[in-house]
């Protein structure tokens, strides 16, 4: 009997804590806060953890989900940037190891030895790029051991800097918490509420999602390339490149530019820097002694920040008029 007032109390306790928590979200962070709506699916989801259908690492993916559409934020993001959550039974993970030998041109491979917390070793050979870009896939499966990874890297005899990556195990969430999620369910708090609750959580660490940095940030990058399809000899080609992630545009991406025909011959090679904006812009002429028919040019774009690898090809036409010196006119 005792036993079970106690428990009683503990979990009126626990719920006026997090009414608490709410209110004083509420009232002092996000008072001037717009409406906030939680997918539907999520919220069925969520309907399942609270019912002990789901684990607490089902419950931190949602989070991650309504991470990934602005609806709460994760903190110190670079600090947990190379953490990884080890997925469930019979589920395997990727992690993706990148990085530049700084030999230009030099594309023998690069050998990579993973070596995991209890001592094993494994080894991959990887492609490299004219770029000096290397990048790969490292599998974590369900049963891969939890703690520090470090990879160590080769190249023409020569040992690249060493990388690390961590994994750890399914989150444990605070038994109350889901008390909010069944309050959620039954309509009896309303999205807003429990989106602003789990902020606060996170914020003083209650909840950890650090790891949600790796999972979810984009470490890999988005490159697009835009410029005229059809360019007359004589005249100018102008590319613009701009590079992002899911933080937006990326500052001080090196992007290296190699113009072919289909003959595989190199007609103009670029190196830059991305700007503040994420942008980096070339032009060049094409010659009038070099296209005498219609011909299909190539641009290979590689980007790299050092930590992730993008290839980009654009394709685009160079034409003559008739009548012009050396132009094949087609009837």
């Amino acid at each position: 009997m005792r036993s079970r007032l106690q428990n009683t109390l503990v979990t009126v306790f626990s719920c006026l804590v997090v009414i608490s928590i709410v209110s004083f979200v509420l009232q002092d962070q996000f008072a001037n806060a717009q409406e906030i709506r939680i997918p539907n699916w999520i919220k069925s989801q969520i309907k399942s953890w609270a019912d002990r259908q789901a684990s607490d690492g089902d419950f931190v993916e949602l989070l991650g989900e309504l991470n990934k559409q602005g609806l709460i934020k994760t903190h110190d993001m670079n600090k947990n940037q190379n953490m990884y959550l080890l997925p469930k039974y019979g589920q395997t993970i990727f992690v993706k190891i990148a990085g530049r030998t700084g030999d230009f041109e030099q594309t023998s491979p690069v050998t990579l030895i993973v070596v995991d917390p209890q001592g094993q070793r494994s080894e991959y050979t990887i492609l490299v790029l004219e770029s000096s870009v290397y990048s790969t896939v490292v599998p974590i499966s369900h049963d891969s051991p939890i703690g520090t990874y470090t990879v160590f890297a080769y190249h023409t005899n020569k040992e690249l800097p060493t990388s690390y990556f961590f994994v750890k195990a399914d989150p444990q969430i605070p038994w109350w918490i889901k008390d909010v999620a069944k309050w959620l369910a039954a309509d009896k708090i309303s999205d807003r509420d429990f989106i602003l609750s789990m902020q606060y959580l996170i914020d003083k660490k209650i909840i950890d999602l650090g790891f949600i940095a790796s999972t979810n940030q984009d470490s890999f990058l988005d490159v697009s390339v835009d410029g005229l399809k059809a360019v007359r000899r004589g005249t100018m080609q102008s590319l613009d490149v701009h590079v992002s992630n899911m933080a937006g545009p990326v500052d001080g991406a090196m992007v290296f530019v190699r113009v072919e025909d289909y003959g595989e011959n190199i007609l103009e090679e670029f190196t830059g820097v991305t700007d503040s904006s994420g942008n980096y812009n070339l032009s060049w002429e094409l010659s009038m002694d070099e296209f005498n028919d219609i011909k299909t040019l190539l641009v290979y774009v590689d980007v790299t920040n050092g930590v992730s690898s993008k290839t980009k090809l654009f394709t685009f036409e160079v034409y003559c008029l008739c009548g012009e010196p050396n132009c094949k006119c087609r009837n």
